[in-house]
């Protein structure tokens, strides 16, 4: 059972399947021949995707990837570089200030 499972997992990859279908099915071909009732596998499907935390994930990786197409940290480094880069020890202001700001945007704590 487990060859053919694993044969099946090789062949499905090879021809150009999508990682996720490979996986998903060879899964739920495991379940169904160990005797699990596959709805068990929907509900707990659709707990884990009602979790606010996961959205909130998502929205944090878009804001990030926004930030990083927008260019918006090299202008902020030009901003903060033109504000303290006069004063000494600006480089190092600059670099905290950046990171306070992309850390607060993130939603990251530390």
């Amino acid at each position: 059972m487990k060859a053919l499972l694993t044969l099946l997992l090789i062949v499905a990859a090879i021809s150009g399947a999508p990682l996720f279908v490979v996986i998903s099915a060879v899964a739920l071909l495991w379940f169904y021949f160990m005797g699990i009732d596959l709805s068990i596998v929907i509900i707990e499907m659709y707990r884990l995707a009602s979790n606010p935390l996961l959205i909130a994930l998502l929205f944090f990786a878009f804001a990030g990837y926004v930030l990083a197409e927008s260019g918006a940290g090299k202008r902020l480094v030009k901003l903060s570089t033109a504000i303290f880069g006069c004063v000494r020890g600006g480089l190092a202001v600059v670099a905290l200030l950046s990171c306070a700001f992309f850390t607060a945007l993130t939603g990251a704590s530390g």
